[in-house]
């Protein structure tokens, strides 16, 4: 096992001492599952239907010849290693063959655009670059000042894949490092300026353990299981329910890569026999509405879903339908898994469960800051010291010490989301304390979309929010205001013209799929846009 088994939870919290190490290097737990040389540790799928398998012998393996590959580069413990690849074998590869050398893993959702990609590099430095062949046309002029660049595939002016790892030594003497050095950027969303970097340490996927034993259910550390996670490779999700997650216990993933299909997934998942799946809610919602009973789905028995809260009459249907128990979970790009349902423990209606082993987690009252009683909307709250959260803001010190509080009854990280909490310990998600969108699991800075939009000829000034909808919880709305030359042109003509614009400035998932052009914004005294109003209003049905 994992950890020791988690039966009677209000016992088990109340002894538990997470275990915190000196040094660590997480692959090395990939190569001690991989001394059996068959041990099962991928299975890889695309859309035209290629498989690949792949054993913990072999990412043991292929990764330790790409860390030699870029040592030799000149990339060294402490670097940033930006991975711009899909949901492929190599972008496991590449991000254990970075964390092997103490080396940071920079991963990128590959709708990212060349802007996007361009704030990136300016703000961490990357000394190498591995890129899918068909994404890396966006790094031209961008990155010239990157000296390591590997492209999976074929392309003028970058190596291959294949060629730097070829003729390298299959074993690698892993560093040995502390909990503060750093191991993993992510850049995600906020509700003002650019995204901000999300720095973690390198023992984050050590205190992963806990949603992995209790929140995956990998306790067991089981062969028979295999777990699909669908997260894309930019999100931190890949991470707890893919790189790490799973290959903690040992247990096989299943990745897929392909555009979205629901009757796909659910033939997938009959055909490679998933046990444990893994999808935001925006995703159950749809593929609920196939017909599983037409479907051997026997093996399945758990659904996770985080990112986004999951409504209670879907989450019920899932259930019905699939005739596996569904553990949704709350956490965030800053803290991983924080809370989540577990094994053997009551679920309730909405709730996204308990406090995660490990976690001291409390609801703080908006205005006073102090323990909110039972079934009050507050901060969400984790209490402090843990190493389970990020070491900071990519320099921005100023950034980070604003999510620590401190009061009389401790010192706490605040997340920056709204919840209750009953009497039982069961929180209940009320939403986000900022402006960020969240989308089908992808978070969106409305400062993202509005300067996207701004840079159209025809906007004067505008405003993103987010607002309902059944399919993707949250979609982006627009309000804009027209040069007045354009005001004559403002029709569904020029809504597509704008939304297709923003496709092409920024990653297409952040386009406004409502718009509405308007006269005015309501404003603060000091003239910022009051976007809470507006929010407000689309969730009020206005």
């Amino acid at each position: 096992m994992l950890l020791p088994p988690l039966t009677d939870y209000d016992a088990f919290i109340q002894s538990y001492i997470r275990q915190d190490l000196e040094h660590f290097n997480y692959v090395d737990l990939i190569d001690e599952y991989a001394k059996d040389p068959n041990r099962l540790a991928l299975i890889w799928t695309n859309g035209d239907g290629a498989e690949k398998r792949l054993t913990f012998r072999d990412l043991s393996e292929t990764s330790a010849r790409l860390a030699h590959a870029l040592t030799q580069r000149g990339v060294k413990r402490g670097d940033r290693i930006m991975l711009m690849l899909p949901r492929s074998p190599q972008w496991a590869i590449a991000g254990l063959a970075a964390l092997r050398l103490g080396g940071v893993i920079l991963p990128c959702v590959t709708m990212l655009q060349s802007k996007d990609l361009k704030y990136r590099i300016d703000e961490a430095r990357p000394s190498a670059i591995i890129s899918a062949a068909q994404e890396a046309g966006k790094f031209a002029e961008i990155a010239d000042d990157v000296s390591t660049k590997i492209v999976v595939g074929d392309l003028v002016n970058w190596e291959t894949f294949d060629d730097v790892i070829a003729d390298q030594p299959t074993i690698f003497d892993n560093a040995q490092l502390t909990w503060e050095e750093p191991a993993a950027l992510y850049f995600t969303s906020g509700s003002t300026g650019l995204p901000k970097g999300v720095l973690h340490g390198a023992h984050f996927s050590h205190y992963l353990k806990e949603a992995s034993a209790y929140w995956l259910d990998l306790n067991e550390q089981s062969q028979d299981d295999l777990l699909w996670c669908t997260a894309d490779t930019g999100w931190a999700l890949a991470a707890t329910g893919w790189l790490v997650g799973p290959w903690l216990a040992g247990v096989a993933v299943m990745v897929h890569d392909g555009p979205f299909d629901p009757i796909k997934r659910v033939e997938l998942m009959a055909k490679y026999g998933v046990t444990v799946f893994c999808a935001p809610a925006t995703e159950l919602r749809w593929i609920v509405n196939v017909p599983m009973e037409d479907f051997d789905l026997s093996k399945l028995r758990l659904t996770v879903s985080t990112g986004e809260m999951l409504d209670a009459p879907t989450a019920a249907r899932w259930v019905k339908s699939s005739k596996a128990r569904l553990h949704e979970a709350f956490g965030q790009t800053e803290s991983f898994m924080t809370i989540g349902n577990i094994r053997d423990q009551e679920i309730r209606s909405g709730s996204m469960g308990r406090a995660i082993p490990g976690f001291d987690i409390e609801i703080l009252d908006q205005e006073t800051f102090e323990i909110a009683k039972s079934g009050v909307v507050g901060h969400i709250a984790i209490r402090q010291p843990t190493r389970a959260v990020m070491l900071g803001y990519w320099n921005d010190p100023d950034k980070t010490k604003a999510c620590f509080k401190d009061t009389p009854e401790g010192h706490w990280y605040l997340t920056g989301d709204l919840a209750r909490m009953d009497e039982d310990g069961y929180f209940y998600y009320e939403g986000r304390a900022d402006d960020v969108i969240n989308s089908a699991g992808y978070r969106i800075g409305p400062a993202e979309v509005e300067a996207a939009l701004m840079d159209h000829a025809s906007v004067l000034d505008c405003a993103a929010v987010g607002a309902p909808d059944p399919e993707r919880g949250e979609i982006v709305k627009a309000f804009i205001i027209l040069k007045d030359d354009w005001n004559e042109r403002a029709d569904a003509e020029l809504i597509g013209e704008l939304q297709a614009h923003v496709k092409t400035v920024t990653a297409p998932y952040k386009y406004p799929r409502r718009v509405e052009f308007v006269k005015d914004l309501p404003r603060t005294p000091t003239g910022k846009v009051r976007r809470k109003t507006l929010r407000d209003q689309e969730y009020a049905g206005r």
